[in-house]
């Protein structure tokens, strides 16, 4: 009965969320020519409006300067490609439900805003990821207008959704999927036996029917590259590094990090057009039309 009640409780917070916000048009309802996302050059720049980023990200508990450092790599970056950031700095719930409730204010918050002043995506990025190289803005990695897609994600070594990074697109549809990612522990009573309890839960939501053909999983290495047996598996001019499940050694390998990028002289800094983004990142959205013909 429990079950019952929450199930018809949360279909009653979809209903009275998208009648509120029915009158706000989505991405989809904007005119092609008005919305057009071109990589490269100017284009891209003059684009940028249209693709408004948010990152967001959640940091909370006992002070540690390290993530405090990290984060500051991110708000540098912000500050050059006109990003914004919104943090999580208060516990709001005692079990994984954390990442995608603060996702949902956060995405409720921008819904109720006029379309003009709206950010466009959101960027989850964890706080022990760090920017490395300052010159790759993150709207590179956004699809073009003609593709239908609301969650870019990418994979770990096993082949599992990563939660390190990804991106999720403003509109409704987002609203509905992360309802249906936070019944996840209500509805599903095999679910307390995964250890990442929020990665499962999204990714069980993303791979429904009902999901999964607006989720796309770019390569790892573009901007959620890990740290594994203390080598990075990017190249230098990739975008971040994400330093996780590294036991004792991932702060000494975060301050490694943070004391290089933080030197005058980056060693992992490059001007994007000397990297393979562009290339890279356009031949994936064509591979992606050509598919879908």
């Amino acid at each position: 009965c429990r079950i019952i009640a929450v199930v018809v409780l949360i279909s009653l917070v979809v209903v009275t969320l998208l009648q509120s916000l029915q009158t706000t048009p989505s991405i989809h309802d904007i005119p092609l020519s008005l919305r057009g996302h071109k990589l490269g050059g100017s284009a891209r720049h003059n684009s940028a409006r249209l693709n408004r980023i948010k990152k967001v990200t959640a940091l909370f508990g006992e002070p540690n300067y390290l993530y405090e450092a990290a984060i500051a790599t991110h708000e540098r970056h912000n500050a050059l490609h006109g990003h914004q950031m919104q943090i999580l700095r208060q516990r709001i719930h005692a079990s994984f439900l954390a990442k995608p409730a603060y996702l949902m204010s956060v995405l409720v918050e921008e819904l109720n805003k006029p379309w003009e002043e709206r950010m466009q995506w959101l960027a989850w990025v964890d706080p022990d990821t760090l920017v490395l190289n300052q010159q790759v803005p993150m709207d590179i990695f956004l699809p073009p207008p003609e593709e239908e897609i609301n969650l870019i994600a990418t994979h770990d070594d096993d082949g599992y959704f990563n939660g390190g990074v990804f991106f999720l697109r403003v509109d409704t549809w987002s609203l509905e999927f992360l309802i249906q990612v936070l019944a996840v522990p209500l509805t599903d009573r095999k679910h307390h036996v995964s250890l990442n309890k929020d990665h499962a839960a999204l990714e069980q939501i993303m791979e429904s029917q009902r999901f999964r053909n607006r989720v796309t999983y770019q390569p790892r290495v573009w901007y959620n590259a890990f740290d594994a047996n203390k080598t990075y598996e990017g190249e230098t001019g990739d975008l971040m590094v994400h330093l996780l499940d590294l036991g004792g050694d991932k702060w000494a390998r975060m301050d490694k990090y943070l004391g290089n990028v933080t030197s005058k002289i980056n060693p992992y800094e490059v001007p994007l057009d000397q990297t393979q983004y562009e290339k890279q990142v356009a031949s994936f959205w064509k591979r992606m039309k050509d598919e879908s013909q």
